[in-house]
C-alpha cells in the first residue's frame, strides 16, 4: 500500500500578510515599564543608553548645542524631531515587550492617557503619536508655537516604532498645574502591533490507487479467547497481522482523519500534522485533493 508520497512543489503556495492587533494596557500590565529618567543623576544609565542608541553618537558633551533632526528612514519625506533630549534632563521612558507589538508599533496607533493628572474641568493630558515618531498632545493648555501639534517646537517626546520605546522628554507645562514631568506614572496605554505572517499551503493529492489501506490497529482480528482488560484485547489485536474479515471486502474503503508531512528521508517524527475536522472516506474512484495552510 502507499504509505507516503513526494508533494507537488510547484503547487506549494507561500502568502504574505500584515496583521494587527488592538492592545489596551495599564501601568501594571505585565511587561509594561514606565522609568523616571534624570540626566547625570538618579537612572542616569537609561539616560545615557537612550542617548547613545537614538539621539547622539554618544558624546556626553553638547556644547553650542543646536536643534537636531534625523531624517527617519522608515518614513521617506518625512522627519522625526530629535531635540527635546538634551538639555531636558527629566524624561519618562516607557517600555512595550516585543510579545505585544511583534516587529513594531503600528503608526498612529500610540494612545496613552494619564490617570494622575487633570485640569481644572477634570480632563486627563493624552498624548498621541503622529505616524513620523513624534509624540504630542491632543488637548495640552499650552503650546510653543503656532505650528503643528507635533513640529519641532511642539511635540513633547518620541516613539521609536521597532523597539516599543516611547520617551517624554518635553518638561514645560500642559496646563497651569500640571508639566509632562509629572506624567506617565500611572495610566492606560492603547496601541495596535505590526507583525507579517506567512501563510504556507501545500496541495496534497491522492489518486484512486493510493492510501486504500488503513493503518488503524483495530481493523486487525483478535485471537481467540477472553480478554479481562482493554489492554489484553488490544494486546491481541497487535500480536495478530490478520485484518477481521469485516474490513476485507471490496465495499471497504478508510477513513482520513490525519495528514502527516515529513522532512526528505526522514519519515519517523512529522513535521506538520493536519488533522482533519471530521474523517473522510477515502474514494477509489477519483481524485482527492487536500489543501494544507499552514500559517508561520
Amino acid at each position: 500500500m502507499s504509505t507516503f508520497k513526494n508533494i507537488n512543489n510547484s503547487s506549494t503556495i507561500i502568502e504574505k500578510n500584515v496583521v494587527s492587533y488592538k492592545n489596551s494596557f495599564t501601568t501594571s500590565s505585565a511587561g509594561i515599564e514606565s522609568i523616571k529618567i534624570i540626566s547625570g543623576s538618579k537612572n542616569n544609565n537609561y539616560w545615557s543608553s537612550l542617548n547613545v542608541l537614538f539621539y547622539t553618537s554618544g558624546s556626553p558633551t553638547y556644547a553650542g548645542e543646536t536643534k537636531l533632526e534625523l531624517n527617519n528612514l522608515s518614513y521617506k519625506h518625512t522627519k522625526q524631531h530629535l531635540n527635546k533630549f538634551h538639555g531636558y534632563e527629566s524624561s519618562s521612558l516607557i517600555s512595550i515587550p516585543a510579545r505585544y507589538y511583534g516587529e513594531r508599533v503600528t503608526e498612529k496607533s500610540f494612545l496613552l492617557t494619564d490617570l494622575n493628572n487633570s485640569d481644572a474641568s477634570s480632563n486627563n493630558p493624552i498624548i498621541k503619536d503622529d505616524g513620523f515618531g513624534n509624540l504630542f498632545s491632543t488637548n495640552a493648555h499650552f503650546s510653543q508655537s503656532n505650528n503643528s501639534v507635533s513640529s519641532s517646537d511642539n511635540y513633547v517626546g518620541n516613539i521609536f516604532y521597532e523597539h516599543g520605546i516611547a520617551i517624554i522628554t518635553e518638561t514645560g507645562s500642559w496646563s497651569g498645574s500640571v508639566n509632562y514631568s509629572d506624567l506617565a506614572t500611572n495610566f492606560t496605554l492603547n496601541m495596535d502591533s505590526h507583525d507579517t505572517m506567512y501563510t504556507h499551503e501545500y496541495e496534497v493529492t491522492m489518486k484512486p490507487k493510493e492510501f486504500n489501506q488503513t493503518m488503524n490497529y483495530t481493523v486487525r482480528m483478535p485471537l481467540s479467547g477472553t480478554f479481562p482488560t482493554l489492554n489484553d484485547f488490544t494486546a491481541s489485536l497487535l500480536s495478530n497481522e490478520y485484518i477481521a474479515t469485516t474490513f476485507t471486502g471490496s465495499d471497504f474503503q478508510p477513513y482520513i482523519t490525519n495528514i502527516h508531512l515529513y522532512q526528505k528521508d526522514d519519515y519517523e517524527t512529522p513535521v506538520l500534522t493536519a488533522t482533519l475536522v471530521k474523517p473522510i472516506r477515502k474514494s477509489d474512484k477519483i481524485d482527492m485533493v487536500f489543501k494544507i495552510k499552514l500559517d508561520m
